[in-house]
């Protein structure tokens, strides 16, 4: 174990995180837990007594490539995993990213930790599912110091309550990872991007319905903003060869206008722009959302908000499931409760990605939750973590 600052411990070992832990609730100190720091930004400011950082905790337990299961420590880098599982010509499905661009970070010290924790999936969410899906076994530190384990290495090993999905997206807040265990499935052989003039938001949302209700490979269907300005849909076929192909051939047939085709290298960067809001090209100043919503209302919502002055540019993922957005920080606080009030009437929630401090501190980075839910949080946090020493304050606002 190093202790690379008077307030920053970087354990080598569970046992490490174990005894820090113990020692932090028997002295009634908080701690801030994180991998590499890459993802400070994301979720609500913690103020702690000390900070845990677990991207020590690096080493592969074991990857099996004929199981389609690897067990790595939760400091070992999202670069380093992908290139591993790259090698057995296997990947990650849920397409994780990294954000840092957003927060001025590194992202080539974005760690497998960090995707789980903030459960945050890419464009192929649509076609393979999410982090959690993914996710097979857990290892960690209760906020008393106790160490548990959950799940195992196949999907049908749970029984009574499955921990490995309650601590996926729990930032930290329930128990401080050690290692994870995931399901990873083999790449695709061929891949291929068609690009096309994006028509009204309604057009839009229509063809995704449309090409969604085939049984095609289609990995991604966003609406973005392109180079020179203009707006295009961009539609993400994968899968064999001879599959791709005969795909193609069938979405070529339901597109208004021929499509431009981007392949491999050219189709990976489009989206890799995409699954890191790189299209959205926020400023410095400008508030960054993210909005989950009903396909069908993205149309109007989207419409509502740019009258409102809510929205300064935006681009729609996840076949019109998601809209990512800026907003000029003129009254930050008045435009974001306005803009949050207006997806929570069509059922949406907005989440700010990026805010200054004090902002994410007095209005919350996540959007309110019911009463009784806001209940079962505070019971299920208590349970892990009965003195509230684990991110205190990251995923709610403290009063």
């Amino acid at each position: 174990m190093t202790q690379t600052e008077t307030t920053c411990l970087r354990p080598s070992s569970t046992q490490d995180v174990a005894d820090i832990i113990m020692d932090a609730a028997a002295a009634g100190q908080t701690l801030a837990i994180t991998g590499n720091g890459t993802r400070q930004g994301f979720g609500n400011p913690v103020t702690a007594s000390r900070t845990l950082e677990l991207g020590g905790l690096d080493q592969v337990a074991f990857y099996e490539p004929e199981d389609l299961v690897i067990r790595a420590g939760v400091g070992l880098t999202l670069d380093e995993l992908e290139h591993m599982l790259a090698q057995k010509s296997q990947y990650l499905p849920f397409e994780p990213p990294r954000y840092t661009g957003l927060y001025g970070t590194d992202g080539r010290r974005s760690t497998l930790g960090g995707a789980v924790a903030t459960a945050l999936s890419g464009p192929r969410r649509i076609l393979c599912g999410a982090v959690r899906d993914f996710v097979l076994g857990v290892e960690g530190v209760n906020g008393q110091g106790d160490v548990f384990k959950a799940g195992g290495r196949t999907m049908k090993n749970v029984t009574g309550y499955d921990l490995s999905k309650l601590v996926t997206g729990a930032c930290g807040t329930l128990a401080a990872l050690t290692s994870i265990t995931l399901k990873v499935l083999p790449a695709p052989r061929a891949e291929l991007t068609l690009v096309v003039p994006a028509g009204t938001l309604e057009d839009d949302r229509a063809l995704f319905e449309k090409i969604r209700a085939l049984p095609l490979g289609v990995s991604g269907l966003a609406r973005r903003v392109a180079a020179d300005e203009c707006c295009e849909v961009v539609i993400r076929v994968e899968g064999t060869i001879p599959g791709v192909a005969g795909n193609r051939q069938v979405l070529e047939g339901l597109l208004p206008t021929p499509p431009r085709v981007a392949e491999q290298e050219e189709s990976r960067a489009l989206w890799q722009d995409i699954r890191e809001l790189s299209c959205l090209a926020p400023r410095a100043d400008e508030l960054v959302w993210r909005v989950n919503l009903p396909a069908t209302a993205m149309p109007v919502f989207v419409d509502e908000a740019r009258r409102a002055g809510c929205i300064s540019r935006f681009f729609v993922d996840w076949a019109g499931g998601v809209v990512f957005s800026t907003m000029r920080g003129v009254q930050p606080e008045v435009d974001a409760l306005r803009y949050r009030k207006m997806a929570e009437k069509i059922g949406a929630r907005a989440m700010l990605l990026r805010a200054p401090d004090p902002i994410r501190s007095q209005f919350g980075a996540f959007p309110p939750v019911a009463a009784g839910v806001a209940a079962l949080e505070r019971r299920t946090r208590a349970a892990f973590d009965p003195a509230g020493i684990f991110n205190p304050g990251r995923m709610t606002v403290q009063a």
